[in-house]
C-alpha cells in the first residue's frame, strides 16, 4: 500500500535523524518485532539504521532479530526514542505558531517583540 501523505512527512523527518546506532546516513527499518512472516509494521513503527546496521554484517536482516537487538537494543524501544525525538522536533517547530495564536498574536509580532521589544 502506498504511503499517504502525512507518512511520507513522518518518515522524512525519521530519515533526517541519522542512523540511530551510529549516527550515519540511514535506511527506514520497519519494526520487526512481534510481527507474522512477512508482515510490514506501520509507517509509522520505523527507525532509522545506516546500511551496516541494516542490511550489512551487523545488519538486523544479516544477524537476525535477536542477535541484533541483544547487541543494539530491542526495536520497540528504539521506535519509541524515535518518536520522541520527532515529537520534540515538531514540538519545537509549531511551539511559536502556538504561542502567538494563544495570545492573539503574530509570530511576526512575537518576533520583533523579542528582537526589539516592540509590538
Amino acid at each position: 500500500m502506498k504511503a499517504t501523505k502525512e507518512e511520507r512527512a513522518y518518515m522524512g523527518r525519521v530519515a533526517e535523524l541519522g542512523c540511530v546506532i551510529c549516527g550515519g546516513i540511514p535506511e527506514l527499518h520497519h519494526n520487526t518485532k512481534n510481527r507474522g512472516y512477512g508482515a510490514k509494521s506501520s509507517n509509522y513503527d520505523i527507525m532509522p539504521i545506516c546500511y551496516k546496521h541494516h542490511r550489512g554484517e551487523e545488519g538486523i536482516h544479516y544477524i537476525g532479530v535477536k542477535t541484533w537487538e541483544d547487541k543494539f537494543g530491542d526495536q520497540d524501544d528504539l521506535v519509541r526514542q524515535v518518536r520522541l525525538r520527532i515529537y520534540s522536533q515538531i514540538l519545537q517547530d509549531d511551539y511559536p505558531k502556538y504561542e502567538a495564536e494563544r495570545i492573539g498574536k503574530t509570530t511576526q509580532e512575537i518576533e520583533n517583540y523579542i528582537l526589539n521589544n516592540e509590538i
